[in-house]
């Protein structure tokens, strides 16, 4: 990427109602206390490395090296390493070339789902509330190495209150207390590595030299896991070798953290991967092959030996001391463990409560969370994830090796889906890429094999996961499985719900009567002759007053003998439209005077139906705005030539200044309140409640879309619709159309005191047609049912994209029996011979747009609002934006009034 076009992603701030950017993000509660951003560079630096390194190598490798044997635990720790480097550097690409302050749940909603970025969140959190408890059980398995006449639960009571005070005294003494904690790991991690090594080349007090020993002969190579159970000898090694992939996954657990933490991440994230990463690397791979040639994984001695109750020496490096026979060296050992497990619950705990403090200012925990004390510490969160470490309390009744397994796997668990979320965001970030018509050798750091390298993790995470908890069904008992894993036949719930079910049946039901009704009621209305010569209908409570002339008995009998005549057409199903015509054409009712097409569209069952619903979340969208995307999103990126659909919301201070566009129509439609505009090209106005802004962007223009907040008057809300422009009219002049609420013309299907209106935002409907002449043809239609209802609208081009919004009742489409709820865009069929749409609202009445226009044959390169037809001409677009020529002349010089109050 040129400097350039580096500019202008810095300059380019596509904050408009449609903006992809969340200025609003982890924002600091207005009033009060804050967080205390107190850890300096050198502490980041030193906690982010020390924090990386934990049980899951001091403790949990000899539950790998037990079940897997020397080469099975390394192979696993391999295996699993690359793909911890494939989610790093999967997360570095995306955080390189857009920092988000929200991490990975800010991904996860950018670039797939904000429900996915939601769960992400909270799954993150639950981690941490999981992970510090556990970390606080090792700390009891590491204490009993030194005695037992201290109960555990005692232990365990007092690393939770030391922890807790810890954090509570503020992010100064953490940050300090945590570098020189994190500084002792690194220094005894080293010291471990090194001692292994001497202990194998024999410097040790027995002057035994290890070498391979525990390789070869009984020990081998590789563990026979399960080999009772199995009774193969080759299945029982795989097991082996894919047992110790838990154990890997949850010790490699929480790298990921490193790749959202660097200051100036678009500089210092890819050292940050590399260098960390590698070091980490070296300590576990490099640990676990020292540990193989040291201890072998037959010892009884290890952590999850069936023998062990109290993990009397509950790491592998303590036990390597204990068999060789230095000892004072396994008490420093030991020391040194206690240390790593006592830092690691205290990072644990810090990282959980401010997860959780991050979630409510999100909106996404209750607000009792975002309070913080005058130290910056948020004490609710930090309570309640203390509340969490009591589950250290279960192993007074289990024991210390049984709890840590079901944490291991529970932590494990919540680890891997945080890897899964992030590999699919990277995966759907490089889709969004090649759909913008961007380049990966354009982004400040390209990730290494890539795609396929976040494939490969990403099924190699997921199988891991499904699979880590084999040995639950080892021996293998069918009748058991079916009767856990099945409800009894007397067990199941034949009732739960039935009456609801039975309640949507009578609905249907009536809704078929009241068809068949509507029929006949439609047929009697039409042949209704009054005698001014005008069609009205004909009730039972008005009927017309006939001339007592000879004539006049004349003209009754023949109107209804055609009267008579088209009820048996309808009744015998053989109506169509050349015998209605036939029927209809005559003196008696001019031919003018009726709507054939609407006819036809209410007699026939030629109507459009939904073949897809997207609901439209509602999502934080700059500074104070709330909105919902449905077109536009990742659930709904092509639906040519609509590019976008925000239902907004913009409150008190909220406001899109100065941003560009290129390329597309912006349509901005009110519902409540008002909003002003101001563009470049020297347009401005203000939309008021009901009225509507049509802008065509064209070559290029600027402008500012800023809400009007007044005593008495409602917040802004409305509708921005983006509408792709053909390729022939993209770099045509920008151009404005404002229509205020009085000058859009609106249908009264059935009189103005119907119960059915239509605005007429552009198109035509009933015989009512808008003043607004979009360039390439768009319909946009305002429904608004005060009851119940049915009514057939008109949609002759036939191929024409449609789709249908609703925020307010619910509806049916064509022949559906089950309503769509609000908040919910509904894309319509387009096949041949479908010449409209069938709408019926409930009891309730309804709200919704119908939009549809002609589909574009043409490509579609997207870029923030800059909307061409190939990659190409996006650069040039960027690079005109950054020169300010070809139609951004004023890009640079020309500043709103509205957009800078």
């Amino acid at each position: 990427m040129s400097d350039d076009e580096k500019q202008v992603q810095k300059e380019v701030q596509t904050s408009s109602l449609s903006d992809y950017d969340e200025q609003s993000e982890y924002q600091e509660p207005p009033q009060g206390e804050t967080l205390h951003r107190g850890l300096k560079a050198r502490q980041i630096s030193m906690i982010a490395l020390g924090g990386a390194v934990g049980t899951g190598l001091i403790i949990g490798s000899g539950t790998a090296l037990r079940r897997g044997g020397p080469l099975g635990i390394l192979l696993g720790y391999m295996y699993v390493g690359l793909v911890c480097y494939l989610v790093m550097v999967s997360l570095g690409e995306m955080a390189a070339f857009l920092p988000h302050k929200k991490g990975f749940a800010g991904y996860a909603t950018r670039f797939a789902d904000p429900a996915l970025g939601f769960a992400l969140g909270w799954n993150y959190l639950f981690k941490y509330l999981i992970v510090t408890p556990n970390n606080i059980n090792a700390a009891g398995v590491v204490i009993q190495y030194w005695t037992r006449s201290v109960h555990i639960a005692i232990w365990m009571t007092i690393f939770i209150v030391a922890i807790c005070l810890v954090n509570f005294l503020g992010v100064r003494v953490f940050g300090e207390l945590e570098f020189w904690f994190s500084s002792i790991k690194v220094l005894a991690l080293i010291g471990l590595l090194l001692m292994g090594i001497i202990i194998d080349l024999g410097g040790n007090p027995k002057h035994d030299r290890l070498g391979f020993r525990y390789w070869r002969g009984s020990y081998g190579p590789m563990g026979k896991y399960l080999l009772d159970q199995v009774k193969d000898t080759s299945l029982s090694i795989f097991l082996g070798f894919w047992a110790t992939l838990t154990n890997a996954l949850f010790a490699y657990i929480g790298t990921e953290l490193i790749g959202v933490t660097a200051e100036n991440p678009r500089k210092n994230i890819p050292i940050a991967i590399r260098r960390t990463f590698f070091r980490i690397l070296v300590f576990y791979v490099g640990g676990v092959f020292v540990i193989g040639l040291i201890v072998p994984s037959t010892d009884r001695s290890l952590f999850v030996a069936t023998s062990a109750k109290t993990g009397a020496a509950a790491s592998p490096f303590v036990v390597a001391t204990t068999l060789v026979g230095i000892r004072v060296l396994n008490h420093i050992v030991n020391a040194a463990i206690l240390v790593f497990v006592m830092s690691a619950a205290n990072s644990d705990l810090y990282i959980g409560s401010r997860t959780l403090y991050g979630l409510a200012i999100e909106g996404k925990a209750p607000t009792l969370f975002k309070k913080v004390n005058r130290m910056g510490v948020p004490w609710p969160s930090l309570l309640l994830c203390t509340a969490f470490c009591a589950l250290v309390y279960l192993n007074v009744e289990a024991s210390s090796a049984k709890v840590f397994g079901w944490f291991v796997n529970l932590v494990s668990t919540f680890g891997a889906l945080t890897w899964m979320s992030i590999l699919y965001s990277h995966i759907r970030f490089m889709k969004a890429l090649t759909a913008h018509g961007m380049s990966r050798d354009d982004l400040p750091y390209k990730a290494p094999m890539q795609p396929w390298g976040a494939w490969f993790a990403l099924i190699s995470t997921i199988i891991i996961t499904i699979f880590k908890g084999f040995d639950t069904f080892l021996p293998w008992n069918t009748a058991n499985f079916i009767t856990t894993k099945l409800i009894p036949y007397k067990e199941v719930d034949l009732v739960t719900g039935i009456r609801a079910i039975e309640e949507e049946e009578r609905q249907y039901l009536e809704e078929k009567a009241s068809q068949n009704t509507v029929i006949v009621t439609y047929a009697h209305d039409v042949i209704g002759y009054w005698p001014n010569g005008s069609v009205q209908s004909w009730n039972d409570d008005k009927q017309p007053t006939w001339p007592t002339t000879l004539k006049g008995h004349l003209l009754k009998l023949l109107v209804m003998w055609k009267r008579t005549l088209l009820l048996i057409t309808l009744a015998t199903g053989s109506l169509s439209c050349s015998n209605l015509a036939y029927i209809l054409q005559s003196p008696l009712l001019p031919q003018e005077q009726v709507d054939f097409a609407s006819l036809n569209m209410s007699l026939s069952s030629v109507s459009r139906s939904v073949v897809k619903r997207v609901f439209a979340a509602e999502t934080p969208e700059g500074a104070g705005a709330r909105v919902r995307r449905s077109i536009g999103s990742m659930t709904l990126r092509n639906l040519s030539p609509f590019l976008m659909l925000d239902h907004f919301h913009v409150g008190e201070g909220a406001g899109f200044p100065d941003h560009p566009h290129r390329g597309q129509a912006t349509v901005t439609y009110m519902l409540e309140g008002s909003s002003r505009h101001e563009d470049s090209a020297g347009h401005k106005g203000t939309i008021d409640q009901g009225g509507v802004q049509w802008m065509c962007a064209g070559r290029g223009i600027i402008h500012a879309e800023m809400p009007v907040h007044a005593k008495g008057k409602p917040d802004p809300r409305g509708l921005q619709l983006w509408v792709d422009l053909p390729k022939q009219f993209k770099m045509v002049e920008p151009s404005y159309q404002e229509l205020g609420p009085d000058q859009i013309p609106t249908a009264f299907p059935e009189g103005p005191d119907g119960p059915v209106q239509v605005k007429v935002i552009s198109g035509k409907s009933h015989g009512v047609e808008s003043p607004v002449r979009p360039l390439g043809g768009c319909w946009y239609f305002h429904f608004t049912f005060k009851g119940r209802g049915t009514m057939p609208h008109l949609l002759s081009a036939t191929g024409w994209t449609a789709f249908i919004y609703l925020w307010k009742g619910a509806i049916t489409v064509g022949d559906e029996t089950m309503p769509n709820p609000t908040f919910h865009t509904l894309i319509l069929s387009a096949e041949d011979g479908q010449t409209g749409v069938k709408l019926t609202a409930g009891e309730d009445g309804a709200e919704f747009v119908l939009a549809a226009a002609e589909p574009l044959d043409q490509t579609v390169f997207q870029y923030g609002p800059f909307v061409m037809t190939t990659r190409e001409e996006i650069q040039k677009t960027l690079l005109d934006y950054q020169m300010g020529m070809n139609g951004f002349e004023k890009a640079h010089t020309w500043k709103s009034e509205i957009g800078n109050q």
